[in-house]
């Protein structure tokens, strides 16, 4: 690395994408105090030290269709290009958003930039012929998932597992979970309900879950089923499709709901992974476009070639939690997987012992992070130029 302080271009497209990017900066600064940091950045990048050239997470948070935001999109990329070739920076940092990070990578290529993508692509499961480009485009990856780093190693990728940033806060297990014994004899069910975060998955799930809490509630009727948003704008959109309806709503709480339940109803998303920390049982579902069903069938195990579509079952290496993906929107189909997982206690038991004992390898043991591996990881390719 030379003298001068290096310039470190960073691009992230979503909120989740934004929250490990803005931690991955604070983690560099640490160690590179000079570094300027710019790029398309979010709000918590922007806290973190970024200066913003294009700001997709607004837009990635609102409620119109993709459609509608088409035009802005490809002007703000036009944007965040042409940035890239004017500041040529050292490196630039992709963090996970492939769809818009493969063209920002392969400008910061031309540019003269190491690229060191934060959180790869999960090319592993929706697009294995696309490991190539990846190993094109990149001086490093860096993995999240454990098994990760030897999938795209043996495939040509420079990968390295830094561990999954999600756990990085995380509390540590509790040594006295919920009691699901007394859960399932008394009736007092604690469910948490997760809808998901983008505006698509809440539209999709909400009314669901809203059906089979009105259907646990009728069984049991001491239990109590929240529904976990993790933000006022996804709650307010829970609240417009309930229409009146009553319901437990519960924002920017997902941990502390999480740590009290007995079982979660989720869509499939990196939340299942928090509830596997807790020990939380739970039932995943993801509503599907016709379109999306019919390629999966026409393409079978060559377009998605793992056995399970959930993060819980791949990390588990099994069926661990029933997981009804793709889903057509039966709510019978789901109601009666929901019954059959509450009625058999020694399976809530030995799946809540799975879980945790599968999610513990995700967490990098303190005092150091996810970020600060990763962090690692950009400061040795610094230092290599």
């Amino acid at each position: 690395m030379s003298d001068k302080p290096p310039t470190i271009f960073m691009s992230a497209a979503e909120a989740s994408g934004d929250l490990h990017a803005a931690k991955l900066i604070r983690a560099l600064r640490r160690r590179l105090p000079e570094a300027r940091f710019v790029g398309m950045a979010g709000p918590r990048m922007a806290e973190a030290g970024c200066e913003v050239i294009a700001d997709l997470t607004r837009e990635a948070s609102m409620l119109a269709g993709p459609a509608l935001r088409l035009g802005y999109y490809l002007r703000a990329m036009r944007r965040v290009k042409q940035s890239i070739g004017d500041i040529r920076p050292d490196v630039h940092v992709p963090v996970d958003s492939p769809a818009i990070n493969w063209h920002l990578a392969a400008a910061a290529r031309k540019a003269g930039a190491s690229v060191v993508y934060y959180i790869a692509p999960q090319v592993w499961a929706w697009a294995p012929w696309r490991v190539r480009k990846l190993a094109r485009l990149t001086d490093k990856v860096a993995c999240i998932l454990p098994f990760e780093q030897r999938y795209l190693r043996h495939r040509g990728v420079r990968a390295t597992y830094v561990g999954h940033p999600l756990f990085d806060e995380l509390t540590e297990q509790a040594s006295e979970p919920p009691d699901l014994s007394e859960a399932w004899m008394s009736g007092r069910w604690r469910i948490a309900l997760l809808p998901g975060s983008r505006p698509g998955e809440i539209k999709a799930h909400t009314k669901a879950l809203m059906e089979v809490a009105d259907y646990v509630r009728r069984r049991w009727s001491g239990s109590r089923c929240t529904f976990t948003v993790a933000s006022e704008t996804c709650g307010e959109a829970v609240r417009k499709i309930a229409r009146g309806r009553e319901l437990e709503l519960s924002v920017g709480r997902t941990r502390e709901v999480l740590s009290e339940s007995h079982l979660a109803i989720a869509g499939s998303g990196t939340v299942t992974l928090e509830a596997a920390w807790f020990g939380v049982p739970m039932v995943i579902f993801y509503r599907t476009s016709r379109l999306l069903r019919l390629l999966r069938r026409l393409s079978g195990r060559w377009g998605v070639p793992t056995p399970h579509f959930s993060l819980v079952n791949i990390l588990a290496g099994h069926r661990l939690v029933p997981e009804l993906i793709p889903w057509t929107g039966s709510i019978s189909r789901l109601r009666g997987v929901v019954d059959d997982v509450m009625n058999d206690p020694g399976y809530l038991l030995q799946t809540r012992y799975e879980l945790r004992s599968m999610a513990r390898p995700l967490r990098v043991p303190p005092p150091r992070s996810a970020s600060d591996n990763a962090a690692e990881l950009v400061v040795r390719t610094l230092n290599r130029k």
